[in-house]
């Protein structure tokens, strides 16, 4: 086997080799090229979700729900703002209240103190007054006929009536108080005539003063026990109605 050429008649005829392919015009290699295939608009998968991918639907839902639990974060540090800001507000008004409150203490506290000092400034006149009667004329405003010697018990019934206003004022006695302790006093016939013989010094007096007001209430407590029928004297009387405006009723 050797020499044989590539039509050896030893061997089955050749194939025929392809004839050599000729180039084809430019024109048709579109046409021999395969066809893509077009989807119809109903097989586009996009169609159902304007364009977006399916994965933008979760997307959208996820920003909501972010968006929701920041808006409910917002609103509850908005309330827990108000909260404090109230709670401050609070607290400063209870402090201006309490501060203006010892301010009022204070301020009576400084009252019962000149009160007191004023109380003895007075009993310490009246003492001179009553020692020495050349120092009692300064102040003697009764009636000249009345006897030297009563003239000096009129200024020690007016210490007595007074101390009491005093404490009136100063808020240690209250109306109710000071009117069983008037009718105490003036159950002596020498307090009753200090009264009478002052009726004129009394009439100078403010009618909206405190002084003036617990006047008329003895003379209304002395026509009570001169009316009265019984010796029990403590319960003759009736205090009148609680005063509004004193000085002595806002401490």
């Amino acid at each position: 086997m050797h020499g044989a050429g590539p039509c050896d008649p030893r061997f089955p005829p050749c194939a025929a080799s392809p004839p050599p392919r000729r180039s084809e015009p430019l024109g048709t290699l579109e046409a021999a090229a395969p066809r893509i295939a077009r989807r119809s608009p109903s097989a586009d998968p996009h169609s159902t979700t304007g364009g977006r991918s399916p994965d933008s639907g979760v997307d959208m839902a996820t920003r909501k729900n972010v968006t929701g639990r920041f808006c409910s974060a917002t609103a509850g540090m908005l309330v827990a703002t108000a909260g404090l800001t109230l709670a401050a507000r609070q607290r400063r008004l209870e402090a201006e209240r309490l501060g203006l409150r010892r301010l009022e203490l204070e301020e009576a506290a400084s009252r019962r103190r000149a009160l007191a000092h004023q109380q003895r400034m007075h009993w310490e006149l009246l003492t001179r007054a009553m020692d020495d009667a050349s120092l009692a004329a300064v102040i003697d405003t009764y009636d000249k006929d009345i006897p030297a010697e009563k003239r000096r018990q009129f200024f020690y019934a007016n210490a007595w009536y007074v101390n009491l206003y005093y404490l009136y004022e100063a808020g240690l006695l209250d109306q109710q108080e000071l009117f069983g302790r008037l009718r105490e006093i003036f159950q002596t016939p020498l307090m009753r005539e200090y009264w009478e013989a002052s009726r004129a010094q009394r009439a100078t007096l403010d009618e909206s003063s405190d002084e003036r007001r617990i006047g008329a209430m003895v003379d209304g407590l002395i026509m009570e026990l001169d009316e009265a029928d019984t010796d029990e004297w403590w319960v003759v009387g009736t205090p009148p109605p609680a005063w509004e405006g004193t000085s002595s009723s806002g401490e």
